[in-house]
């Protein structure tokens, strides 16, 4: 028990998700391609947060401690392809089909390629593509903002809530491979067109230089989007309904946008919550026995 008290509760969270890709790519490696580069990459994750808890041990050095507090933020990012590249082991094929149907059943059309089309004028697109950029301003800002106004305690809290229900939806990915949007091919080249302003460019641009599939169900932009939203109304309450309404912009711009399926938006808010009791749990737990 003395060696679990050298690792924040943030540590713990990553320590146990890199075992389980671990244990995961050693027995479902032959559907996993790339399994020795991922198996090294989920390694090296391990021994870097190792190495850290251990380094601030003994030097309490406060660059080290800089580090600690803001690798996960980072790492969350870095991880995301990686961890779409073990969604092979459990079902062999993408399920995308199936939520399509879902999707179909709702509107009686696909709605992850039928809004961005009929809606295709330039202040429509680029304020779905903004809605959808702010995710990552909100994911780094509102951390940022915490950091510098409230007591560390309460900044460790908030990234340990949000790193936490990204994991969930990590671990989601991993036994469910959903494409999203993009398995419908009109969607996908819709995505990597360059079209209308600025907005609309960034995000073509990411999608033309990024190689990632799956990871969409359930949404971690609307999971996360809205447990962050959750966290405002403890932290900054002026803003909280802002932040809920960007929230609900930025899950139709999934959509909108052709990334997501409607009923990821639906699964993202749902599992969100879920989540972000259960991280409140484990906290409360953890702090306060």
């Amino acid at each position: 028990m003395d060696f679990l008290k050298k690792f924040t509760i943030i540590d713990k969270v990553f320590l146990f998700y890199t075992i389980f890709c671990i244990i995961w790519i050693i027995f479902g490696h032959k559907y996993i391609d790339g399994y020795v580069l991922l198996l090294f990459i989920y390694m090296l994750v391990f021994s870097f947060i190792l190495l850290l808890a251990f380094l601030f041990h003994y030097t309490k050095s406060p660059v080290i401690e800089f580090i600690r507090e803001w690798y996960s933020i980072i790492l969350i990012g870095l991880l995301y392809p990686a961890t779409t590249k073990l969604d092979k082991v459990l079902f062999h094929e993408y399920l995308d089909p199936i939520f399509q149907y879902y999707d179909h059943l709702i509107f009686g059309y696909q709605p992850a390629i039928i809004w961005g089309t009929y809606y295709n004028t330039f202040l429509i697109q680029e304020f779905f593509h903004l809605s959808y950029s702010l995710f990552y301003l909100i994911l780094f800002g509102i951390p940022i903002y915490i950091y510098l106004n409230k007591e560390k305690s309460e900044f460790i809290r908030t990234i340990y809530n949000i790193v936490f229900v990204f994991i969930g939806c990590y671990f989601v990915y991993i036994f469910f491979p959903v494409i999203g949007g993009r398995a419908i091919p009109e969607a996908e080249l819709l995505t990597q067109t360059y079209r209308h302003g600025l907005f609309t460019h960034i995000m073509a641009f990411f999608y033309n230089n990024t190689t990632h599939w799956g990871g969409a169900f359930p949404s971690s932009h609307v999971a996360v989007s809205f447990a962050i939203s959750l966290l405002s109304f403890r932290y900054f309450k002026k803003f909280a309904l802002l932040l809920l309404i960007n929230s609900m912009c930025m899950a139709l711009s999934t959509v909108f946008c052709h990334y997501h399926y409607f009923v990821d938006i639906l699964a993202g808010y749902v599992y969100g919550f879920i989540m972000f009791g259960i991280s409140e749990f484990i906290y409360a737990v953890s702090y306060n026995k």
